[in-house]
């Protein structure tokens, strides 16, 4: 599957296909009859989203029939990319910058995290801002899927202030 995106999208559009389950057969000394593949796609828009999925039935139909099997594709559509409104992100950093000063201000690159958040964007505009929780005297600064991730609950305490100061901020302007 992973020649799907290696394949079939644009190198200029970021895409990512990621299995992360397979659960094949009962016995270790039984050829497997059944298996169901699981993961998930990312992208930042529903063309690519669309493509890939369509992509996704023909690959694994293909294949099927190459070893006389049958294959069946269900695509859910879970989160979408998060977007962020201009104004609200240029808002956000603004009242971060305020509260926490200049150094605070990190301009993260896009990233292919999931998040439902993206729901609101769909009716109001808004910003996703990234607070931070990684510390490494406290061993918290694994990714979010990592085995080892935890919390700096430190950080709940910024982000508090952060959403307070920017709801703040939004309502008297």
């Amino acid at each position: 599957v992973q020649s799907v995106v290696s394949r079939t999208v644009d190198p200029q559009n970021p895409a990512v296909l990621t299995v992360g389950k397979m659960v094949v057969g009962t016995r270790f000394n039984v050829i497997a009859e059944n298996a169901v593949i699981e993961g998930t796609v990312r992208c930042f828009d529903s063309k690519t989203r669309d493509h890939i999925e369509k992509q996704l039935q023909i690959y694994a139909e293909n294949v099927a029939n190459i070893y006389g099997a049958t294959a069946k594709v269900d695509y859910y559509r879970g989160t979408q990319a998060v977007i962020n409104d201009e104004y609200s992100a240029k808002l956000v950093q603004k009242v971060a910058s305020q509260a926490f000063g200049e150094d605070a201000i990190y301009n993260e690159k896009p990233t292919m995290g999931g998040e439902d958040f993206s729901f609101y964007l769909d009716e109001v505009p808004g910003s996703f801002a990234l607070v931070g929780s990684g510390n490494p005297e406290k061993d918290t600064e694994w990714a979010h899927h990592h085995g080892k991730f935890n919390i700096d609950e430190d950080a709940l305490a910024t982000g508090s202030e952060l959403y307070a100061q920017y709801a703040w901020a939004y309502l008297n302007e």
